[in-house]
């Protein structure tokens, strides 16, 4: 195994699903709970804005490649490390972006499971 520091998102996401299997179908799921609000709110959110790397409307396009790629790879996502590492963290897109943030807002505001956020904390928030 790579040395933590030496870790690409993929290769992160790929152990956090190792580790917690049982969370990924959660994860999933808040994070189309989020890209539905996002789409639907987008007024709401846009008065809101002030993430300054990139507009809203870059991290409403972001969601929706997000939300497609679920909708459409869910079952493997769920049963397949490699395919969620795969498909969420492609290092040729900035999605990976907005699943790693999401990734995180989920361990800190709907995951019950204390050695899940502190995983998120450790691989995510380095």
């Amino acid at each position: 195994m790579k040395n933590l520091r030496n870790l690409t998102n993929a290769d992160k996401a790929k152990l956090l699903h190792e580790l917690f299997p049982d969370e990924i179908p959660y994860l999933l799921d808040r994070i189309i709970i989020v890209c539905a609000d996002l789409k639907t709110n987008q007024e709401q959110h846009r008065k809101t804005w002030d993430f300054g790397l990139m507009t809203f409307d870059m991290w409403l396009q972001l969601s929706e490649q997000v939300e497609e790629r679920i909708n459409k790879y869910r079952s493997s996502l769920v049963k397949s490390s490699k395919v969620f590492s795969d498909r969420l963290f492609s290092s040729f897109d900035y999605t990976v972006l907005f699943v790693n943030d999401r990734i995180v807002k989920y361990a800190q505001h709907n995951s019950e499971d204390e050695k899940f956020k502190l995983a998120v904390e450790l691989l995510f928030n380095a």
